[in-house]
């Protein structure tokens, strides 16, 4: 008799620890690949779990759908692109329903990609030329920032709409001069043929131009009524993010277990391609997930020049640093 309600007390402790978990559902910002590895790491080692969180880890299709699934109701939270955020923002008024809470990239991973033997040295020479890109992503968005502050007029640019898979193929065919992306682009070319010595890479930064990428973004209605929950996953995220920086063999691993169908060489170089947008001089001081104010409103500003806002958001509105954990939780390992 004492073994069977020992048993059942056992059985009634998992149900009631189950039961806690709160369920999350996550929206990649796109494909399971190597930089977003640390949501396997996190759930492979139980942080999440730790939290009381039951958390769902799907792909996404881009910055913008990520926004709309949370925006809906659709998913709890998602990875997303700071300026496609500050425009829904901008044109949401009243309805606005996330916020971003974490910084995933400190800056953005923004270049322009032509063949070397063009000549292009900078994103001054894309004056007058085609640059192949699809109408929602941020290097065509942005690029009248880009262009005024390589003192080029951004109307000179032709736009070869394409799909975003076709990007440098129709560099290489010569249909476009350049295409944009993040500096993951060029394994895109080289699984062309295309070797990366043969590339020239025009990022952003180089024309003073400093932007923040994708963060953590979560439902205002999940802020409101379950904080304790935000706060536990992005203290997940934060711990399975830095061990990604310091452990990455082990984090590529956890991909390669969730999805056998990536490859550990390229997963492990397009982490490694990305590291530079994570790990800058900044962070090492003001910690991952970090936003600092005045470049965000900076960042605003620059949304607003490019795009037609209803109205400008405010920095405060757009991101939230109420869950980041402590500081010297958050420095790089």
């Amino acid at each position: 008799m004492k073994t069977k309600l020992a048993i059942l007390a056992v059985l009634l402790v998992i149900c009631t620890a189950v039961q806690a978990q709160t369920k999350i559902k996550f929206t990649l910002d796109w494909r399971f690949e190597g930089q977003t590895s640390f949501a396997w790491l996190g759930l492979q080692r139980g942080y999440f779990q730790q939290e009381g969180l039951d958390v769902q880890v799907d792909a996404g299709t881009g910055s913008t759908a990520a926004i709309q699934r949370i925006h809906t109701g659709a998913y709890d939270m998602g990875l997303g692109d700071m300026s496609a955020l500050i425009e829904y923002y901008g044109n949401n008024v009243g309805q606005t329903r996330l916020q971003m809470v974490y910084l995933q990239y400190d800056e953005a991973p923004l270049a322009y990609y032509a063949l070397k033997k063009s000549g292009a040295k900078s994103i001054a020479d894309l004056a007058g030329k085609p640059v192949a890109g699809t109408p929602f992503e941020v290097t065509r968005k942005m690029f009248p920032v880009f262009a005024r502050a390589a003192k080029i007029d951004p109307n000179s640019v032709k736009w070869v709409t394409i799909d975003g898979q076709l990007r440098s193929n129709a560099v290489i065919k010569g249909d476009a001069f350049a295409c944009g992306g993040f500096y993951t682009v060029p394994l895109e070319f080289e699984a062309r043929g295309v070797k990366r010595e043969d590339l020239a890479e025009l990022k952003v930064a180089d024309v003073g131009v400093r932007v923040y990428g994708n963060g953590l973004m979560v439902s205002n209605e999940l802020i409101t009524k379950n904080p304790k929950a935000v706060q536990g996953f992005v203290r997940a995220m934060n711990r399975a993010f830095r061990e990604m920086l310091s452990e990455s063999d082990a984090s590529i691993k956890a991909l390669n277990a969730r999805d056998p169908l990536t490859e550990y060489k390229i997963e492990m170089e397009r982490l490694n391609l990305l590291r530079p947008a994570i790990l800058t001089p900044r962070t090492r001081v003001t910690g991952l997930g970090h936003v600092d104010t005045n470049t965000l409103s900076d960042q605003i500003e620059y949304v607003s020049s490019s795009v037609q806002l209803k109205t400008k958001p405010t920095a405060d509105q757009v991101f939230n640093a109420s869950f980041l954990p402590p500081l010297a939780e958050r420095l790089p390992k």
